[in-house]
């Protein structure tokens, strides 16, 4: 009687495992976690202020910049990268933190590409790229 039930449960098990077909690795840098990051860097130049920050959750993102919130989606697939529909607060932005404010809304909504390694995100585009750690913006 126990030799009867076990071939039925290992039949069981044989067909889950057969249904399971082996996945590719995820291309390095190509997860990305979820969470607030800060601004550090656009190209070349450093955020010192770190007063610009991202909030990812899946397939939307927002976040505050100097002056301004906003929001948008995001609708590419990692390591492509592509933000559609970013609002802001509509605040006026002058000086320093306007064009910085300025530049950062400018190289998001030209991005083409994303990845997180070592402790960093990268937002790529044609020109420039986006330089974030993990954090808030102070």
């Amino acid at each position: 009687m126990t030799r009867l039930l076990t071939i039925p449960a290992a039949l069981a098990a044989t067909l889950v495992l057969a249904a399971c077909e082996p996945t590719a690795p995820a291309e390095p840098g190509s997860v990305i976690p979820t969470g607030p990051y800060v601004l550090v860097g656009i190209g070349q130049d450093t955020v010192p202020q770190r007063n610009v920050g991202i909030q990812i959750d899946g397939l939307k993102l927002s976040g505050q910049g100097p002056c301004n919130s906003y929001a948008a989606n995001q609708t590419g697939t990692p390591p492509g990268f592509k933000v559609e529909g970013l609002t802001t607060s509509g605040q006026s932005c002058s000086g320093t933190a306007g064009a910085l404010e300025s530049r950062y809304f400018q190289r998001l909504q030209e991005a083409d590409g994303i990845k997180y390694l070592g402790s960093v995100l990268t937002i790529t585009g044609p020109v420039d790229y986006l330089t974030f750690e993990p954090g808030y913006r102070k």
